[in-house]
């Protein structure tokens, strides 16, 4: 190293250890600064002041708080939801029992139907058969009745084919009161 202006070089051994070691710790103090200011960058970038990070922490416990608000809800809700689920389980079961009872019902129901509907077709066939067999007694009753036709039931049976004809007077009355028994009852 040379020996900086105005100095001079007897003693300049000691000066220059001096001046070495001067320069050595200039050097590594300004590499300490450096890496010193490096890291107060980086703080910069990674670190929050600490009115920030109050403000964050505020915000924290509120949430928190928010949080076990909503859990709290959210639990009440679940137990809500659960009796719900329970009284929709109950009342299915329930309208399955009463679909099945209304389906029996409804079968009985169709049971009685066909036997009415074929209980009534009997009665037909009866009641036609009786017709048939009074037939010769209609041209009688037209015969004295010229100009009166003989009235038609809703059913489509005529009225003087029913058990309850009573013809008083006139040739062959007793005979047409023939199948009855007491007043206008058919005999079994």
């Amino acid at each position: 190293m040379a020996t900086p202006l105005g100095w001079s070089k007897a003693g300049s051994g000691s000066v220059c250890l001096a001046f070495d070691q001067l320069r050595d710790v200039i050097e590594s103090q300004e590499e300490l600064i450096h890496q010193l200011r490096n890291v107060m960058v980086l703080q910069d970038e990674n670190f929050v002041s600490k009115e920030e990070f109050q403000a964050v922490e505020k915000k924290l416990v509120e949430e928190k708080a928010a949080h076990a608000k909503t859990k709290v809800l959210l639990a009440k809700e679940e137990e809500k939801l659960q009796f719900a689920l329970g009284e929709v389980e109950v009342l299915s079961k329930q309208l399955e029992k009463e679909k099945l009872a209304f389906e029996k019902a409804l079968s009985s129901v169709k049971s009685k139907v066909l036997q009415e509907s074929s209980k009534k077709d009997q009665l037909i066939t009866k009641c036609n058969g009786r017709r048939e067999a009074c037939a010769p007694h209609h041209t009688y009753i037209n015969g004295l009745f010229p100009n009166r036709p003989v009235p038609v039931s809703k059913a489509g049976f005529h009225s003087n084919t029913c058990p309850q004809l009573r013809i008083q007077a006139g040739p062959g009355g007793p005979h047409l009161r023939k199948g009855l028994k007491g007043p206008g009852r058919p005999r079994k």
